[in-house]
């Protein structure tokens, strides 16, 4: 699916029927591993924002259920592809736009996951995004997410490829934009950073390097 980054399209035309098992956006990190290995994950799971199946096996194995959705169709076929057969059974995929309202009822769910995308939402189409996930989360529901700050995306010729719209925060200004936006959540966080890692999408490779946020949150 082709980007359109004026709509709060942040995808890559990527030809996923013919990618590797393992995601095009990087590895696992020990961070978010850590977590979810120690969270609490039980009942029914939305993985928002799901791509091609980054951390998806791991919330299969542990929650009851998962509605993985994503805007982009060929991702999702990819992450049900490298489900593995025994945790099928536990699996939804939907395509949506997350900018949009939520197709679910209020209440839903008892969890929500996403990472590598919210950071990418003007401040604005974030609090719309987030009062969904509010509203679809059961009271004393959990949201775990990651959220990317001072991010640098270098062309192997040295130059910066910005994303358009993106914040791009600062850790500081993460920190008190997101202490507004959980107001009503009991929050801790976790911060650590991304090692600079080689991406290679199509014709385009850069080296991405970040810090990152990761929240665990409960909904009062």
């Amino acid at each position: 699916m082709k980007p359109n980054e004026q709509k709060n399209i942040y995808t890559d035309d990527v030809d996923y029927a013919h990618t590797l098992d393992n995601s095009v956006w990087g590895t696992e990190d020990k961070a978010t591993i850590d977590l979810l290995n120690k969270t609490d994950i039980a009942g029914r799971w939305l993985n928002l924002c799901a791509g091609d199946g980054r951390f998806n096996n791991q919330l299969l194995k542990k929650a009851d259920s998962v509605t993985a959705v994503d805007i982009d169709e060929n991702a999702l076929r990819k992450l049900a592809r490298i489900v593995p057969e025994i945790l099928r059974k536990k699996l939804t995929t939907r395509t949506m736009n997350v900018v949009e309202p939520f197709p679910f009822e209020n209440n839903a769910f008892d969890g929500i996951f996403c990472v590598g995308t919210l950071h990418l939402f003007p401040r604005s189409v974030f609090k719309s995004i987030f009062s969904e996930m509010g509203r679809v989360l059961k009271t004393g529901g959990r949201i775990v997410i990651d959220f990317a700050t001072d991010i640098k995306r270098i062309y192997p010729d040295g130059s910066l490829w910005i994303v358009e719209n993106e914040p791009n925060y600062t850790l500081e200004d993460a920190f008190l934009f997101l202490r507004e936006i959980f107001r009503d959540y009991t929050v801790n966080t976790i911060t650590d950073k991304v090692d600079p890692e080689k991406v290679k999408i199509n014709d385009k490779e850069y080296v991405f390097t970040s810090n990152f946020i990761l929240i665990d949150a409960i909904k009062k």
